[in-house]
């Protein structure tokens, strides 16, 4: 592991914002999933860079919002937000702490269970990563009218509620 990465190569020249391809309605969800492979490339390239898989990626960046939110995460939390078996979130537990990513503790309120924490380095691994990102689609958001992002939010919401919802059990 590195100490810390240059993330600002992972932006492709050719992403910036440009006129929106969505002509009418019918065009919305082929955008939506324009965009979800392009998110999904965007992830691999990123996950390359600092060594870690897909599904490694997606655990380390929900065990650090659910850190930043004040929740703790333990290995269930894991499997269920990934749909994983509990089997294969050990081996990943154990592949991003054994990377420096993670740590698992004593869990305070229950300690007959761990929690697992990112380390110090992961959180400064992936703050130029989200930097970058974050900077990049803030100026692609700023093209549009209060009323846009109105819409835009309230169809992201709508949609990601949706989707958490297929395949819940």
């Amino acid at each position: 592991m590195t100490d810390s990465f240059d993330f600002s190569d992972l932006v492709r020249p050719d992403a910036v914002p440009g006129p929106d391809p969505v002509q009418d309605d019918t065009n919305v969800l082929e955008a939506l999933h324009m965009y979800r492979a392009a998110e999904a490339a965007m992830r691999r390239r990123t996950g390359s860079a600092m060594g870690l898989g897909d599904n490694d990626l997606l655990a380390l960046r929900f065990i650090l919002d659910q850190r930043a939110a004040g929740h703790p995460v333990a290995s269930k939390d894991i499997t269920r937000y990934l749909g994983i078996s509990s089997a294969s979130t050990t081996v990943l537990i154990r592949r991003l702490e054994s990377g420096g990513f993670i740590e698992r503790r004593e869990n305070s309120a229950d300690r007959r269970s761990s929690e697992i924490v990112p380390t110090q380095a992961a959180e400064g691994d992936t703050g130029p990563l989200l930097a970058v990102a974050q900077n990049h689609m803030a100026a692609a958001t700023q093209t549009l009218t209060a009323e846009e992002a109105r819409i835009v939010s309230r169809f992201l919401t709508t949609m990601r509620t949706t989707v958490d919802g297929i395949g819940a059990k």
